[in-house]
C-alpha cells in the first residue's frame, strides 16, 4: 500500500466554499441628494452594473442600496442588510457588484477587513465594474486593497475642504450648520437668509417670560398651548443657547465668539443676565 494512502486520514484539506459560479449581489448607493444629479446617481450605477453583469453571465441573486448611504461607516442599513443576505445564503454568491470600488465603501482599512472576510468566510468577491480586479491572487487583492486606501484618503481630503469651508462661513458670522428650533432658512433671488419662524416668535415670549420672573412651568405650559412640546430640560437648553442673542458658538471656531448676521430673538445684554453671566 502507498504510504501516502495510510496517512490519509491526517491530512488537512483547504476549506473551499462549493459556491454557485458568477452569481452576485448588487450594490448601489449615492452619500448625498447632489449626487443623484450626476454619473452617480443611483440609475445610472445599476444601469451600468445590470449591462456589465449580462456581458459576463452573472446571475443576480438580489439589490441593496438604492438609496443615500454614507460610506465613511459600515453599520448602514441597507449595506447591513445585504452582509445579512449573504451570510443567510453562504456558498450561493460569488460577487458583490459595485459601480466604483467607493460606492462599497470608504472606511479604507475597515474596507479591506470587510473585502478579506467575504472572500475568506464566503467566498464573495467585491468586484467593482469599472475597475475590475482580479483578486484571486495576491498582486489583484493588493490592488484592489490600494484602491480602498485611496477612496478613504480623498474622503478625508473631501471632509477637510468642507470643514474649512463652515468654519470660513462661521468667521464671517454665517451659520451655515443646522438651525435650532425657532428658525427657517429661505433662498430669495438666489441668496439665502434665515428668518424667524412662528416658534422663534413663541421662543421670543418665553425669554420675555423669563425676564418677568415667570416660573419655567408656567412658561412651558404656555409654550404647549401653541403646540410646542416643551419640557423644563428642554427650555433651559433654548433660554441657554447663544444663538438666540445673536452670537455663533461651534467647535469650528475653536473657542472664538462670532456676531452673527442673522436676527436675533433677544439682545445680549438680556441675554447674559438672564444666564446670570453678566
Amino acid at each position: 500500500m502507498n504510504e501516502q494512502m495510510l496517512f490519509s486520514q491526517w491530512v488537512k484539506a483547504k476549506t473551499t466554499i462549493d459556491h454557485a459560479h458568477n452569481c452576485a449581489v448588487i450594490y448601489t448607493r449615492v452619500s448625498s441628494k447632489e449626487q443623484a444629479m450626476t454619473n452617480l446617481s443611483l440609475h445610472f450605477q445599476k444601469q451600468a452594473i445590470t449591462e456589465y453583469a449580462w456581458k459576463y453571465d452573472f446571475q443576480i441573486l438580489g439589490e441593496f442600496g438604492g438609496t443615500y448611504e454614507s460610506a465613511t461607516n459600515d453599520g448602514r442599513k441597507e449595506f447591513v442588510r445585504m452582509l445579512a443576505f449573504i451570510e443567510a445564503n453562504k456558498g450561493k454568491i460569488s460577487h458583490i457588484l459595485v459601480y466604483t470600488l467607493d460606492r462599497f465603501s470608504r472606511t479604507g482599512g475597515g474596507a479591506i477587513k470587510l473585502s478579506m472576510d467575504l472572500r475568506e468566510k464566503f467566498g464573495v468577491t467585491v468586484l467593482a465594474v469599472t475597475q475590475p480586479t482580479d483578486t484571486s491572487n495576491p498582486s489583484g487583492i493588493f490592488l484592489q486593497n490600494i484602491m480602498f486606501l485611496f477612496s478613504e484618503f480623498d474622503n478625508q481630503l473631501r471632509r477637510q475642504r468642507i470643514i474649512a469651508g463652515l468654519k470660513a462661513k462661521l468667521e464671517m458670522g454665517i451659520w451655515c450648520l443646522r438651525l435650532p428650533l425657532g428658525y427657517d432658512s429661505v433662498i430669495i433671488n438666489g441668496t439665502r437668509s434665515i428668518r424667524i419662524n412662528k416658534e422663534g416668535r413663541k421662543i421670543r415670549d418665553a425669554f420675555n417670560l423669563k425676564r418677568r420672573g415667570v416660573s419655567e412651568k408656567e412658561i412651558c405650559a404656555y409654550l404647549k398651548a401653541f403646540g410646542m412640546k416643551c419640557g423644563r430640560a428642554k427650555l433651559r437648553r433654548l433660554l441657554s443657547n447663544p444663538f438666540y442673542c445673536g452670537v455663533l458658538v461651534s467647535r469650528l471656531l475653536d473657542g472664538k465668539v462670532v456676531v452673527g448676521t442673522h436676527p436675533p430673538l433677544i439682545s445680549i445684554r438680556s441675554f447674559l443676565r438672564l444666564n446670570q453671566a453678566a
